[in-house]
């Protein structure tokens, strides 16, 4: 057996064991309900191959589509163009018809951790820079820019599915496979029933997870009255495709933003 195989088969045997002291650890029953202990795994493996395949991730370009419920009113959908690079440097262009010259540029540590923003159409404004969780930025937004992502979506997914597995309220809807916007995917839906004042960020969770990517391209959140709060998914997903500093620069010839105020 090469060093390889060694290596698959060690991390293979740590990750079972991993997880069988986690559940252990949540009491959740291993052989009187050997059906239900086997979904439990299935879902905290998916986890580990999640954030494993996002770990190896530096940068990727995708179409980002979002449908959120803000102030009690589901909003229409919204489409943007995406550059993401880690730690946390974000270029978005808003895909709108009419077309709109839209964009927002988002640098960790970079321009006062400003959110720089430029929309055509307002008098008087061309580029705004603005507080990324201020009333402005935030305008029929539930998440500021800082939260858009695969990593914000694997913590949510880990946070809620294992709390809901440590308090024994985690029900298992759909495991399977199937398409999703046209590629290969496991769809993951559960539901969390609060018990004892648990409270979830979501209390029924519908993920696709793309098969080549491993990673949630589709992501909808429902509260405890089934109604959709958020909505979120990727497509035409390229990784690593060695973004640089001037994808993230406000000096990019290809941007349209301007000095900001």
């Amino acid at each position: 057996m090469n060093t390889e195989k060694h290596r698959r088969l060690y991390r293979r045997i740590v990750g079972k064991a991993l997880l069988l002291l986690f559940l252990l650890y949540c009491g959740i029953p291993l052989l009187e309900h050997p059906a239900k202990a086997d979904s439990s795994d299935s879902v905290l493996e998916i986890l580990v191959r999640l954030e494993s395949s996002y770990a190896k991730v530096n940068d990727y370009v995708a179409i980002f589509r979002k449908q959120e419920r803000v102030n009690r009113t589901l909003l229409p959908e919204k489409t943007f163009f995406v550059k993401f690079q880690k730690p946390t440097k974000v270029y978005m262009k808003w895909i709108e018809k009419p077309p709109k010259e839209t964009e927002a540029l988002y640098v960790e540590g970079g321009y006062d951790n400003k959110v720089i923003v430029h929309r055509t159409g307002i008098p008087g404004v061309e580029t705004l820079s603005l507080d990324p969780k201020g009333l402005i930025a935030m305008r029929n937004n539930r998440h500021p820019i800082t939260e858009l992502g695969f990593g914000f979506l694997i913590k949510e997914l880990r946070r809620n599915l294992e709390m809901a597995l440590c308090n024994r309220e985690l029900q298992i809807i759909k495991l399977s496979d199937e398409l999703f916007e046209g590629r290969p995917a496991t769809i993951l839906e559960v539901k969390a029933n609060p018990c004892a004042g648990h409270e979830y960020y979501a209390s029924h969770m519908i993920c696709h997870i793309d098969k080549e990517l491993c990673l949630p391209v589709g992501v909808s959140f429902f509260d405890e009255r089934e109604e959709l709060f958020e909505k979120y998914s990727f497509t035409e997903v390229k990784l690593n495709v060695g973004l640089t500093e001037k994808d993230f620069s406000r000096d990019n010839g290809e941007y349209r933003f301007l000095c900001p105020r």
